[in-house]
């Protein structure tokens, strides 16, 4: 990654500023998209809003029309330029493009992290290999703030997969950087377009925040366009946006100053945690993590359930924990996805889906026996993986195993949504869960809950 030292952000542990320093760190943070038609008009804008601004966006339509010259007409006022044109290409296309970039003197540069990552990382090694002076910042675009976003994890994905192939930071709206800056951690930028003063039009921006929200919730920089172009007073209007960056920006220091992990775990952890984080916040949204008195399906009690099926109701979220899985699963290599009937249907057919493999799935008889019936069957020698959606013992899994290995089929690995087994499992193939949660599993004579006279609830589906 590049150095961010150059971007122009002061970063956390550094000493606390003055009020007039915390008005320069503001200002630091505003970048004026100037989205005029002509180089004339952009003089004019950024000579009138210079004063309250940190750096220039120079978008499609500007660039569209004057190519290079506007980036050199608008250096000359001594700014940065963010160039967001939004790079999507085949990778050595891209790269070359951030060559040329670079050549202008750009400090930022967009690229869309739906090009994948060959093109990301074909981008990376290309700045990467510039001399250090010149090399700009690159910018992960997640999706679109004029776009209605129903899974929030979709833009985290998007954003670590950015991370992951060296970028230096993401664009995403401000509605979902809380979730952005816990998966990413303090050292990765934000930059937030879709920002509107209180009371501002929206226009064709889907999801917004003011400018005080989006820096408490942890964005680095701002994009801020119409608000200042279309004012009657652009100068004003800035200066406006940069005195409320400023108090957000103490908001946020007297904020962290009470507890030293700071109010949004900034600190990076594995990308394990990360997503056994990202899941259970999944699961206590939809209702699915209960606490009270459960039987299980083994008849042990148990002060916590996990019912996955009221998560998994929600396709995205459905989706989102079977791209998890899988990821996990891939390095086992499985030719098919065996689940568990009926609870961990939808999560096989989920992980076999973003494996692009085919999906059974094992059912009980009219005896309670697992079978795999509806004339499924295995070949000799195929690789399977069994999947269900939780693992209290692994007896329906270990069932499973047993009818895949009569069919001569081989197992490579086995997976859940939810480990509560607290390790009392025992499977002779590699195991993978999301989340590991600890609850209690006792007998009725040694449950206290009982004992006092609890009535205890069976949620689940299963009869016997």
């Amino acid at each position: 990654m590049a150095d961010k030292s150059t971007s122009g952000v002061t970063r956390p542990g550094t000493k606390s500023p003055t009020t007039k320093d915390r008005r320069a760190e503001a200002r630091q943070r505003l970048l004026l998209a100037v989205d005029v038609p002509d180089l004339q008009s952009a003089r004019r804008l950024v000579e009138t809003v210079a004063a309250s601004a940190g750096g220039i966006k120079i978008g499609k339509e500007l660039f569209t029309r004057c190519g290079p010259d506007a980036i050199e007409a608008l250096v000359a006022f001594g700014l940065p330029v963010f160039l967001d044109l939004k790079f999507h290409d085949i990778p050595q296309t891209v790269a070359r493009a951030v060559e040329a970039a670079a050549q202008h003197g750009v400090r930022w540069l967009s690229l869309h992290t739906s090009g994948g990552a060959s093109m990301l990382e074909a981008a990376a090694r290309a700045r990467d290999a510039l001399p250090h002076d010149q090399r700009p910042l690159l910018l992960g675009v997640t999706v679109l703030t004029s776009l209605e976003v129903d899974d929030a994890e979709e833009v985290v994905d998007r954003a670590l997969l950015a991370e992951r192939c060296g970028l230096d930071g993401a664009i995403a709206s401000p509605q979902e950087l809380v979730h952005l800056r816990a998966a990413c951690g303090d050292g990765f930028l934000l930059v937030t377009p879709g920002v509107r003063p209180e009371g501002a039009t929206a226009n064709d921006q889907a999801r917004v925040a003011t400018p005080g929200t989006a820096i408490r919730d942890g964005a680095d920089l701002l994009v801020v366009g119409r608000p200042i172009v279309a004012a009657g007073d652009p100068a004003r209007a800035a200066a406006s946006i940069v005195d409320e960056i400023a108090r957000a920006l103490a908001d946020r220091t007297a904020l962290s100053g009470t507890s030293a992990a700071g109010h949004r775990a900034l600190v990076r952890e594995s990308a394990d945690s990360i997503t056994a984080k990202r899941l259970l916040r999944m699961l206590r949204e939809s209702g699915a993590f209960l606490e009270g008195h459960f039987i299980l399906s083994s008849g042990l009690h148990s002060d916590r359930y996990v019912q996955c099926a009221q998560m998994l109701q929600y396709p995205h979220r459905a989706r989102r924990a079977g791209i998890w899985l899988a990821e996990r699963m891939r390095r086992y290599q499985p030719e098919t996805v065996i689940s568990v009937a009926l609870g961990g249907l939808v999560i096989g057919q989920e992980v076999a889906a973003a494996l692009g493999v085919r999906a059974l799935f094992a059912e009980r008889d009219e005896s309670g026996t697992l079978r795999l019936r509806r004339g499924f069957d295995l070949r000799p020698g195929e690789r399977v993986a069994i999947v269900d959606d939780v693992c209290t013992r692994g007896g329906s899994i270990a069932e499973c195993s047993a009818l895949v290995l009569e069919q001569n089929a081989a197992i490579v690995a086995t997976g859940a949504i939810i480990d509560r087994s607290g390790g009392n499992r025992s499977f002779e193939h590699p195991f993978e869960a999301l989340l590991e949660i600890a609850a209690k599993a006792l007998a009725v004579a040694d449950c206290p809950a009982c004992a006092a006279g609890d009535v205890a609830v069976k949620p689940g589906s299963r009869r016997t």
